[in-house]
């Protein structure tokens, strides 16, 4: 999984993917710089801040991915769902790319 285009081959096809792999070529191939706002916030609106966003109430196993800090910060059973500069490593990636259905995120049902 080191080159970022094999994501294009184990993504599920849902809404939140699909938006991913769109932006994908000017991610992998450069021509414009990523914005978080522009680019990633709304992937993550769509697909992940209804279990991972503002509401206390709805949020699961402690992951907020709608601050910088909910990003970096350990959460009470795992460290941190990115670490800088190595995706590899970062959790959050792991869970979008892993082929096992009780581990991929988004879950499959939603």
């Amino acid at each position: 999984m080191n080159d970022p285009r094999s994501i294009l081959r184990v993504l599920r096809p849902t809404a939140a993917s699909a938006a991913l792999v769109a932006a994908l070529p000017s991610l992998v191939l450069g021509d414009t710089p990523v914005g978080f706002n522009r680019d990633v916030r709304p992937i993550l609106s769509e697909a992940c801040f209804h279990c991972h966003g503002p509401d206390p109430g709805t949020r699961k196993a402690g992951l907020r991915l709608d601050t910088r800090e909910g990003f970096f910060a350990p959460t009470a059973k795992r460290g941190p769902a990115v670490v800088a500069g190595d995706p590899s490593k970062s959790p959050l990636w792991q869970r979008l790319v892993t082929k096992d259905p009780e581990e991929v995120m988004p879950p499959p049902e939603s």
